[in-house]
């Protein structure tokens, strides 16, 4: 039994691990380039049938650079929290 609860703690771990990346690096592609972000969104919106455009670019652009540095800033906690609580 003590086996088979080190594995699964280990795979929650590496999940967890693997989200806290995946955010991180959204987070850097949205605050370093905004703009492919946003055009990502489309294409995803765009494969749903969905057509979406910004009202105000400068507004976007600036709102998409915050929320992914605030994204980063989480997934890196996450990921401390992780290492630190399951380490």
């Amino acid at each position: 039994m003590r086996v088979e609860l080190d594995v699964v703690l280990r795979w929650g771990r590496g999940v967890m691990l693997l989200i806290g990346a995946l955010a991180a690096g959204m987070g850097v592609i949205s605050a370093c380039a905004p703009q492919r972000s946003i055009a990502l969104y489309q294409r995803i919106m765009a494969w749903l049938n969905w057509r979406v455009h910004p009202i105000d670019e400068a507004r976007e652009l600036r709102n998409t650079r915050r929320l992914g540095v605030t994204l980063l800033i989480l997934s890196v906690v996450l990921g401390g929290l992780v290492c630190w609580y399951w380490g």
